[in-house]
Formats: structure tokens, sequence, C-alpha cells
């Protein structure tokens, strides 16, 4: 996510404003990117830069709740399933009152534990990374243009 902000920001990749998500999309701020890599700033500005309508979890960047499935929770096996959903509970209830039908996830054990809490509180959200936003708003330059 770092390396994508900084190519953003300098303008090394170039994105087409015209093909920003429309639909809304919140963010998941993991404990190891936000509160402990301190990178919650970087996050928004590509969120606002690929995104319409972005919106906050409350309470969010470093003070964000942690989604469930640190510290290598969700690999440990199904009979730590029940334990997850539990605790991530109140990481559902934070994307429910969004109101987003898109969470985007840096971290990939955030990114499996909120697909889980995705299917468990039956959320009805999309779970994705940058890249899978970022790539259809991509402009590439003539020379990297496929051949029509």
């Amino acid at each position: 996510m770092r390396l994508f902000y900084e190519y953003v920001r300098d303008g090394r990749v170039k994105l087409d404003p015209d093909k920003k998500v429309k639909e809304a999309v919140t963010y998941q701020d993991p404990c190891n990117v936000s509160r402990n890599g301190g990178l919650w700033r970087e996050a928004r500005y590509l969120l606002n830069a690929l995104c319409e309508d972005f919106r906050e979890m409350e309470p969010n960047c470093e003070y964000n709740h942690c989604c469930g499935g640190g510290g290598g929770y969700v690999p440990m096996g199904p009979e730590f399933k029940r334990r997850r959903m539990i605790s991530g509970k109140i990481k559902a209830d934070q994307i429910r009152k969004t109101g987003a039908k898109i969470v985007v996830v840096p971290c990939h054990n955030c990114f499996d534990q909120i697909g889980d809490l995705n299917n468990e509180y039956k959320l009805g959200v999309k779970v994705v990374h940058f890249k899978t936003i970022m790539a259809p708003m991509l402009v590439l330059p003539d020379e990297m243009k496929p051949e029509e």
C-alpha cells in the first residue's frame, strides 16, 4: 500500500478520475499497517483518489478496532473460527454501520477474517485489496497499451 501511495502521490502512476469506484467504500485499518506502522494517512490519500464515496468506520485510524484475525489467528485452524467470529463482531458492526458495499483491506489476515465476518454476519460487502480497485483506473502510456 505504501508503494501504491508513493506512485500515485508522485504521479508515477496515473489514475483515470472518471473510473473512480462509485459504490460506498470503507477501509479496515490493520493493526500492523495502521497502529504499528502508522500508515493510516497514506491509505486515506489512496482511498480518496480511488473512490467517490469513502466512509470511515468509527473509531478509525490508529484507534480502529482489531478485526479479530490478527496475530496468525486465522490460519490456526477451524477449531478457532467460532472464537474469531465472536471477537470480530465489533468489526462486523463497524462495517455495517458505514453502509459501505466494499471493504478495502491491505492485510491478508484481515482480508480472510473480514471475509469470514461477511459470511457469518451477512454483511453483503465485497472484500478487496487496493490493487483490485486501482487496476481498472490505471492510465497506461501509449507504448504500454495493447495493440488493437
